[in-house]
């Protein structure tokens, strides 16, 4: 089953299994480490596609998932937390260690108007010291920035109508989970908002994101993402757009949304189509329902389609 966070994801092309989003460690004996990937390189054949579209769809997790680990300044918003944040010294600069479930984060606020309130224009640089979030069983080393932040009304009581921007930068931070460790660089944009906590529209945007793992690296480059949730509904409208420069496959495909996806509830989506394409070749990747995808394999780019293949999202194995 999909949960909200690959289901906000479904549609674009980031990583190609990015470290931070691997599952919980639940305690006792971990799982063995998933064997190597093999090699899947351009351009689309219908001996390659399922792979591509699982690499596409599994990798795009990754994005909210990077998102909620690195946020521990815990806005509400994102992760459904207080804000944490300990005011402790007669200044603009604030500074807390914030322990995760072994190691720790320091987290700097800049207050930029003194307000003693998160607010417009404060940043927050956040050094990740060896910490480990058991729920992600990811750990994190390294840097982090939350910056460009605009707040709108009230999104910390989520006090209709509100909104919040923010940028999360990555510098060169480490995240390792069962499957080793990755280097992230780069940054993402968030933005959120409601007019009446009924319906909830998020955009995630980036000019450049990289990861590094396993000798793979992987660039997201003019990369959008824009959701709408429906709260009561528990429904959700995804579209998406960008270009994934990967090693692995040797070169770079660009993907759009052609027809929104939906999701409902935490189940796969139900309806929804995306164009994966190379300099030669493409696969239109058609949700049927709840269970199975029609991937539509065109060769040569000449508008028509050569093959034809219809595999199960259990097939996917998308986490």
């Amino acid at each position: 089953m999909f949960t909200r966070q690959v289901a906000v994801l479904i549609a674009s092309a980031a990583f190609v299994q990015l470290a931070s989003c691997g599952g919980s460690s639940g305690g006792g004996t971990p799982p063995p480490p998933p064997p190597p990937q093999p090699a899947v390189t351009l351009p689309i054949t219908a001996d390659n596609a399922q792979d591509i579209t699982a690499d596409v769809l599994q990798a795009i997790t990754a994005t909210i998932d990077l998102i909620e680990i690195v946020d521990v300044i815990g806005l509400p918003v994102i992760a459904g937390t207080d804000s944490g944040l300990a005011k402790t010294l007669p200044s603009d600069i604030f500074t807390e260690i914030v322990p995760c479930d072994t190691g720790e984060a320091t987290v700097t606020w800049n207050d930029a108007d003194n307000n003693l309130t998160i607010s417009t224009g404060d940043t927050f640089d956040v050094a990740f010291s060896m910490c480990f979030f058991a729920d992600a069983g990811a750990t994190l080393d390294g840097a982090s920035s939350l910056t460009n932040l605009v707040v709108t009304g009230d999104p910390f009581n989520q006090i209709a109508p509100w909104g919040l921007a923010i940028t999360f930068g990555f510098d060169n931070l480490s995240a390792t989970d069962i499957s080793g460790p990755a280097a992230i660089d780069g940054s993402l944009d968030l933005d959120l908002s409601s007019d009446d906590n009924v319906i909830v529209n998020l955009a995630i945007d980036t000019a450049s994101l990289s990861v590094q793992e396993s000798g793979i690296t992987a660039t997201l480059s003019d990369y959008v993402l824009t959701e709408t949730f429906d709260q009561n509904a528990l429904t959700q409208v995804i579209n998406t757009a960008g270009t994934l420069t990967s090693s692995l496959l040797e070169g770079t495909v660009t993907f759009d949304t052609l027809q929104d996806f939906v999701v409902i509830g935490d189940d796969n989506p139900s309806s929804g189509q995306m164009l994966i394409s190379d300099s030669s070749s493409s696969v239109l990747v058609t949700v049927l329902d709840n269970i199975n995808i029609q991937l539509d394999i065109d060769l040569d780019l000449d508008g028509m389609i050569d093959e034809t293949i219809v595999v199960s999202w259990t097939d996917l194995d998308i986490d």
